[in-house]
């Protein structure tokens, strides 16, 4: 993962906005745009304050073949596997966790990696497969709530169709994923994708959501009720907006008829909201 991934990432995760983050580094927001742009890079005190900020080292920032993630700071973790040998739909029901992080695999087995800071994950989590041939039905619950958990879900890189996730949580990374459809229904604050191509439909009612895209190749739908979706995609991107629903609108949105890349907005009285950086 590349300097500028991490920095986004931290970012997001914290919940601060380019211009907070800024202020905390007092520095201008231009630099961090910049930063996460892969345009430039920090220097060594504004590294360390960066380092100090996420309570990561130097070393995990710049360094571009080191994940940096929120698990990876989790004190216990467990891990529940299952082989599979052919292409699958694959419906997950997860129960309320702070992040999901999903990354393709070449191995032909699912894996479930729930990580937190409570000592007896093994027990407190129930991990459910349910393998109906084409379909596998992934079904995570919680003997109590845990809201620090982060769950890593590895997928075989050749099996993947489709996913259907249903959960509430604040974070959903995705990883490389080619995909045909990837359908999320629940909470959801942050939604990264990351080196990922297909379509992505979220289904958040009544929530606020970020989404952010280091690449943009494919279709984003957004089902949303009274509330905001703020979608980040690389400057100079082309999509075509389609706009549905009840009293809905895109902001500071650029359509490009023929594009190939989609941005749909659904739902009632919403606002969706398109930054190229």
């Amino acid at each position: 993962m590349l300097f500028c991934e991490k920095l986004k990432l931290f970012r997001k995760e914290n919940g601060f906005t380019q211009e907070e983050l800024a202020d905390k580094l007092n520095v201008s927001r231009q630099a961090i745009t910049k930063w996460e742009c892969n345009e430039g890079m920090p220097d060594i005190e504004n590294l360390k304050q960066i380092s100090e900020l996420f309570g990561v080292s130097i070393d995990e920032l710049v360094k571009e073949d080191v994940d940096v993630d929120t698990y990876s700071k989790k004190k216990y973790n467990y891990v529940w596997e299952l082989d599979i040998d052919h292409t699958k739909h694959f419906d997950i029901n997860i129960c309320k966790i702070y992040e999901l992080n999903i990354k393709p695999s070449d191995l032909e087995k699912v894996k479930v990696e729930i990580l937190s800071n409570e000592e007896d994950v093994e027990n407190i989590f129930k991990v459910k497969f349910d393998d109906l041939y084409n379909n596998l039905d992934i079904d995570i619950k919680s003997k109590s709530l845990v809201s620090d958990a982060c769950i890593n879900l590895y997928l075989p890189e050749k099996y993947i169709n489709d996913i259907e996730l249903k959960s509430k949580m604040k974070c959903l990374n995705i990883y490389d994923l080619e995909i045909s459809k990837l359908e999320y229904d629940g909470e959801l604050k942050y939604l990264n994708a990351l080196g990922m191509k297909g379509n992505v439909v979220l289904n958040t009612s009544k929530c606020d959501v970020e989404v952010s895209y280091d690449k943009f190749d494919g279709r984003l739908e957004v089902n949303i009720i009274n509330s905001v979706a703020r979608v980040k995609i690389p400057k100079g991107t082309s999509y075509k907006t389609v706009l549905k629903g009840i009293k809905n609108e895109f902001v500071d949105a650029v359509n490009t008829d023929d594009a190939l890349n989609v941005i749909e907005l659904n739902g009632l009285n919403s606002k969706l909201i398109v930054i190229q950086e």
